[in-house]
């Protein structure tokens, strides 16, 4: 009996529901192929196979492109197709529906900045300026100083090594 178990004609027994190949039409080479071009293609379905057939390559060609660090590696992302057509009849209401009268934070920051007054709003131009000019010197005056005790620092440590 098991000697003829070969012989035996198997059936399909279950039909599988099988997902249509993405059907690629041939075209010339193109003088540059990119990453991104062989990228996206492995994004819409299209396999080494398909690719291949697109760009009317050699299989070798397409061989030596996957060797390229950024296409090591990648696999064709296969779209699923349900068997079935599948339609959302529910009325389209979000799970976690957002109160109108909620605050948020941009409206606060807004609230908040549309009422506070700077506080140069009542000085004239002339005085703005003159304040800024103020500010500068007093930096400038704040850095002469620093600059001075960095050098009277230097001296005190130099004469302290002597």
């Amino acid at each position: 009996m098991v000697k003829d178990f070969y012989r035996l004609n198997f059936k399909t027994v279950i039909e599988t529901n099988h997902t249509n190949q993405t059907s690629v039409e041939s075209q010339p080479t193109p003088q540059n192929i990119t990453t991104s071009m062989i990228i996206d293609d492995l994004e819409n379905g299209i396999d080494r196979k398909g690719i291949q057939t697109k760009y009317s390559l050699e299989t070798w060609e397409v061989t030596e492109m996957f060797k390229h660090p950024v296409l090591k590696g990648k696999k064709v992302k296969k779209k699923r197709k349900l068997s079935f057509n599948f339609i959302d009849d529910t009325e389209h209401e979000m799970p976690c529906s957002v109160d109108p009268n909620q605050t948020t934070v941009e409206g606060v920051i807004e609230e908040v900045m549309g009422t506070v007054k700077t506080i140069t709003d009542d000085y004239t131009d002339e005085q703005k300026e003159q304040m800024n000019g103020q500010a500068w010197e007093e930096e400038i005056q704040g850095r002469q100083e620093m600059d001075a005790q960095d050098q009277l620092n230097e001296l005190t440590n130099e004469e302290e090594e002597f």
